[in-house]
C-alpha cells in the first residue's frame, strides 16, 4: 500500500511516462534489496551492519525521502535535456559567424549539458542499480573460511589487470599480508564490495578476516587503478651463474670425492692412510664429527683429489645430502664383516638420487670373517649395477689397516674421473659452498669454502646466505696461509660480519654495498617466508575459533533445554575437544662446537617422539652455553644440549642454583638415546592390575562399639594368595567391581594382624564401610607400570 500511495505521489508530478515506470523499478530494486534481511531476520541472526541498514532503509519515512529525491532527480533530467534540446535548436536558426569554429562561451556551455545528460542518462538505468545479490553475500559473510586456490586466482587476476592498462594508476603501499577488511581500508571501498571483487577472481568462502599476500594484493590494486610502491633493494641479489659451453674457458680441475658409509666401516681409516695422518685416535667413538675437507696426492699418478669425509651416522643425513650435491664422485664404504647396514641403504638411496658416480670400495678385507661376496650380492639386492655382475659400478677389496689394494682404489678414482672430463672456469667470479663455520681465537669468525668457480684472493667480497664477508686471511687444510684459492680447493677465510651456515653458497659480489643491498633483499624474503608459513597456522586457527564458537553456541542452546554436560556429551561428543589428543612437547637448547653439528644435532631430534609427545628445538647457536641460555632454558623448561664443546665451571654452578640441566655429549648417537630416553620418561603412565590375593566373605557379623555405633566384620577366609593389611582392595560381587579403597581392619578371632595366609579364617572391615554381602569377593591387588616406549 505504501508503494503504491508513493507511485501516485510520482504520476501528479508531471514525470513522463517512462521516467515513472524507472523510478517505480529503482524503488521496487531498492526496497526489496533493504527488506530481504529483514525476512531472513525472523528465521536466522544477521550481522549488526545489515541490521542498521535494513532499520534505516525500511522505514517509510526514509523510503518517501527516497522517492521525493527520485522525483526531483527526474525532473531536473528532463529540465536539462529539454534545455540542451532548446539551445541546440536556437543555434541551428541562428546564422553563425564562422561554420568550422565554435564560440568559446558555446563550447564550455555544450560541455556542461553533455555532462549533465550523460550523468542524467546513468542515472536513469535501472540496471546498476541492482548491484549485488544480498543473499549470496550473507551467505558468503557467515559461511566457514576455506583456502582459495590463489594459483588460479592469481592467473585470472593478472589477467584482468592486463586487460586495462590505460587505468589511471595513483601509488600505494602494501604491507607482506593484510586482512580483506584491513585492505578494503587501504583501497577505501567497503568490505563486501571487496569480497564480491575476490570472488569474481575465484576465491571462495571469503571473510573479512581472510589474509592476502602481498602478490595478491597488488593485482587486485591494479584492478582499483592502484600502483604498488616497490622497494629499491628487491632486485638485487646473487645467483649462480650458468654452466658456459665455450671449452676456451675452461680449466681441469680436481675430483671432489664423498666418503659415505655406516658407522665404524672405516671411512676415516681410509682417509687417514691416503694423506698419512692421524685423525682416527682422535676422534671420539670412532667416528668424524664434522665434515672436513683434504686435498690428496695419489702417490702412483700423481694426481689430486679432494675429500669430503661425511660422518656415517644417520644423524648426520642433512650434511651428507650437502656433501653429496657438491661432489664428483662417491666412495660407498661397506666392512666386509658387517655388509650392508641401515646407514649404508640410507647412503645408496642418496648416492642413486644425486646422480653421481659411485665406488664401491669393501674395507676390512683382512679380517678373517671378511665375506666381500656377500657384500657384493648384498649391494646388487640394493640396486647397485656393481661390476661383478656385468654392471659399471667398480668395486674395490681393500684393507685401510695393511694397504691392501689402497693403490688400485686410488687410481679408480682417478679413471673415473678422467671419464668425467672434470672442468670449470678459473677467471669467474667466485663460487663455492660453505662446508664449516666457527668462531676462532684471534681470527674471530671463519668459514672453510670449498671453491667450486673462480679464485678467491684477499679483499674479494662474498655473500652467503644472510651475511656477507670481505676476505682478510685464508689458510689451506694444514694452517698454512695462502694468497688464492682455486677450484676443488678447501679454504680458511676470515672476516665474515655474521657466522655463514654449513651448506649454505657463496657467492663473489661486485662490492660491500651491493652486498649489503643482497642481504637485505634475502632478509625482507626471509620474513616474507616466515611469515607467509604462519598465514596457514593463522587461518586453520581462526576457521578453529569460528567452529569453537558454533560449539559453544550449540552446548548453550542444550542447556537452555535443561540438558546437563554429561548429557550433552553422550548425544554429541564432538562438540567437545578430546584433551588426550594434546601433544605435550619437550624443549631443548643446542650449543655445539660448530654450525655443521648443531645443524647435524636439530636435525637428528628434532620432531622425534609420536603423537603424545614430540622433542622441540627453541634455540640453537655455536659456542659454549652463557648465562642467558641458562635463563632462556628456565623461562621454557628446556635441557640444554651441549656437543662437543666445553661447558665453563662457573656456568655449571649457575645451571645448578637454577635448577637447569645442561648435558654434555661428545658422540651423537649418545645424544639421541638420551633425549629418547627424556622423551619416554614424559609418556603418560600406563599401568597394569595385578590381584596378588583373594578372600571370600562367608558370613556378617555386627559388632559393638564404644556407645551405640556399631560396625560390620565380613567373616571371610583367604581363597588364594597372603592376604596383607596394607593393601589396596577392591569389592567385587558377580564379576563387577563395586568398592575401590583400602583395609580398615584385619582380624584372626580378635587379635589385629597385619596379614593372613592362604586358607585361614580373618574378619576383614573397609574404609567407608561399603556395603558388604554373603559371597562377595575382597581382591588385593597392586598396579604395575607397563613400559612403554616411543
Amino acid at each position: 500500500m505504501l508503494a503504491r500511495s508513493l507511485i501516485s505521489r510520482a504520476c501528479l508530478s508531471n514525470l513522463s511516462k517512462p521516467n515513472i515506470l524507472a523510478i517505480k523499478r529503482d524503488l521496487s530494486h531498492t526496497f526489496y534489496a533493504n527488506a530481504a534481511p529483514l525476512r531472513r531476520s525472523r528465521f536466522q541472526p544477521i550481522k549488526k551492519e545489515s541490521e542498521s541498514a535494513a532499520e534505516t532503509a525500511t522505514a517509510a519515512g526514509s523510503i518517501e525521502e527516497l522517492l521525493d529525491t527520485k522525483i526531483a532527480e527526474k525532473l531536473n533530467e528532463e529540465k536539462v535535456v529539454e534545455t540542451a534540446k532548446s539551445s541546440k535548436s536556437k543555434q541551428q536558426h541562428k546564422r553563425p559567424q564562422n561554420k568550422d569554429v565554435k564560440s568559446e562561451n558555446d563550447q564550455q556551455k555544450q560541455k556542461v549539458n553533455d555532462k549533465r545528460a550523460a550523468q542524467g542518462s546513468k542515472n536513469s538505468e535501472p540496471e546498476n542499480i541492482q548491484k549485488r545479490d544480498y543473499k549470496n553475500e550473507q551467505k558468503r559473510i557467515n559461511s566457514t573460511q576455506k583456502p582459495a586456490k590463489v594459483s588460479k586466482v592469481k592467473v585470472k587476476a593478472k589477467k584482468k589487470a592486463a586487460d586495462n592498462p590505460n587505468s589511471p594508476k595513483y601509488k600505494l603501499d602494501i604491507p607482506t599480508f593484510l586482512s580483506v577488511a584491513n585492505f578494503a581500508t587501504i583501497l577505501k571501498v567497503r568490505v563486501p564490495e571487496l569480497i564480491e571483487k575476490l570472488d569474481d577472481l575465484g576465491f571462495e568462502n571469503i571473510t573479512n578476516e581472510h589474509i592476502l599476500d602481498a602478490e595478491t594484493a597488488e593485482l587486485i590494486a591494479q584492478e582499483y587503478g592502484f600502483e604498488v610502491n616497490r622497494d629499491d633493494n628487491t632486485g638485487a641479489d646473487l645467483f649462480p651463474a650458468s654452466e658456459t659451453t665455450d671449452s676456451s674457458k675452461l680449466t681441469p680441475k680436481a675430483p671432489v670425492v664423498t666418503i659415505m658409509g655406516h658407522v665404524d666401516h672405516g671411512k676415516t681409516s681410509i682417509l687417514d692412510y691416503l694423506r698419512k695422518s692421524s685423525i682416527v685416535k682422535g676422534e671420539f667413538g670412532g667416528i668424524t664429527q664434522h665434515i672436513g675437507a683434504f686435498v690428496v696426492q695419489t702417490p702412483v699418478s700423481k694426481k689430486k683429489i679432494t675429500f669430503l669425509d661425511t660422518p656415517g651416522h644417520a644423524a648426520f643425513l642433512k650434511m651428507r645430502e650437502r656433501g653429496a650435491n657438491m661432489t664428483d664422485i662417491i666412495v660407498l664404504v661397506v666392512a666386509a664383516e658387517d655388509s650392508v647396514k641401515p646407514q649404508t641403504v640410507e647412503a645408496i638411496k642418496h648416492a642413486k638420487g644425486s646422480g653421481v658416480p659411485i665406488v664401491i670400495a669393501i674395507n676390512k678385507c683382512d679380517k678373517p670373517e671378511a665375506n666381500p661376496d656377500k657384500v657384493v650380492a648384498d649391494l646388487a639386492s640394493h640396486g647397485i649395477d656393481v661390476e661383478d655382475y656385468g654392471g659399471e659400478t667398480p668395486v674395490c677389496r681393500i684393507s685401510a689397516k695393511t694397504g691392501l689394494g689402497m693403490k688400485e682404489f686410488e687410481e679408480t678414482i682417478v679413471t673415473v674421473a678422467e671419464l668425467l672430463e672434470l672442468k670449470t672456469e678459473e677467471r669467474a667470479n667466485v663460487e663455492g659452498w660453505v662446508l664449516e663455520s666457527q668462531v676462532k681465537k684471534g681470527l674471530g669468525n671463519v668459514a672453510t669454502l670449498l671453491i667450486k668457480r673462480g679464485q678467491l684472493k684477499p679483499g674479494c667480497i662474498l655473500v652467503s646466505g644472510t651475511t656477507f664477508c670481505k676476505v682478510r686471511v685464508m689458510k689451506d687444510e694444514h694452517g698454512k696461509p695462502i694468497k688464492v684459492a682455486k677450484p676443488a680447493q678447501p679454504v680458511e677465510v676470515s672476516g665474515w660480519k655474521e657466522l655463514p651456515e654449513a651448506g649454505d653458497y657463496a657467492i663473489q659480489a661486485k662490492d660491500e654495498n651491493y652486498a649489503k643491498k643482497v642481504i637485505i633483499n634475502r632478509e625482507k624474503r626471509k620474513r616474507m617466508m616466515d611469515e607467509a608459513s604462519q598465514v596457514e597456522e593463522m587461518n586453520k586457527r581462526r576457521i578453529k575459533s569460528i567452529e569453537d564458537s558454533k560449539k559453544s553456541e550449540k552446548i548453550q542452546e542444550y542447556q537452555l533445554q535443561g540438558f546437563s554436560l554429561e548429557e550433552i556429551k553422550e548425544l554429541e561428543p564432538d562438540l567437545f575437544d578430546d584433551e588426550s589428543n594434546k601433544i605435550k612437547y619437550v624443549n631443548f637448547i643446542i650449543k655445539a662446537d660448530v654450525s655443521g653439528s648443531a645443524e647435524a644435532v636439530r636435525q637428528s631430534i628434532e620432531g622425534l617422539g609420536n603423537d603424545e609427545v614430540k622433542s622441540r628445538i627453541i634455540f640453537e647457536e655455536v659456542g659454549a652455553p652463557t648465562e642467558s641460555d641458562i635463563a632462556r632454558a628456565k623461562d621454557s623448561d628446556a635441557e640444554i644440549l651441549v656437543f662437543n664443546t666445553k661447558v665453563p665451571k662457573d656456568i655449571l654452578n649457575s645451571a645448578s642454583k637454577s635448577k637447569v640441566e645442561i648435558k654434555e655429549f661428545n658422540v651423537i648417537y649418545h645424544l639421541i638415546e638420551d633425549v629418547l630416553k627424556t622423551l619416554t620418561s614424559k609418556l603418560t603412565p600406563i599401568y597394569e592390575t595385578k590381584v596378588i590375593s583373594k578372600v571370600a566373605i562367608k558370613q556378617l557379623f555386627e559388632i559393638g562399639l564404644k556407645g551405640k555405633e556399631t560396625m560390620i566384620i565380613a567373616g571371610s577366609r583367604v581363597i588364594d594368595g597372603t592376604f596383607k593389611k596394607n593393601s589396596q582392595v577392591r569389592l567385587v560381587r558377580n564379576g563387577e567391581v563395586i568398592y575401590t579403597g583400602k583395609v580398615k581392619q584385619l582380624k584372626v578371632v580378635k587379635n589385629d594382624v597385619n596379614e593372613v595366609k592362604n586358607g585361614a579364617d580373618c574378619g576383614v572391615s573397609l574404609e567407608g564401610d561399603p556395603e558388604m554381602k554373603e559371597g562377595d569377593i575382597i581382591e588385593a591387588f597392586e598396579q604395575i607400570p607397563i613400559q612403554r616406549h616411543l
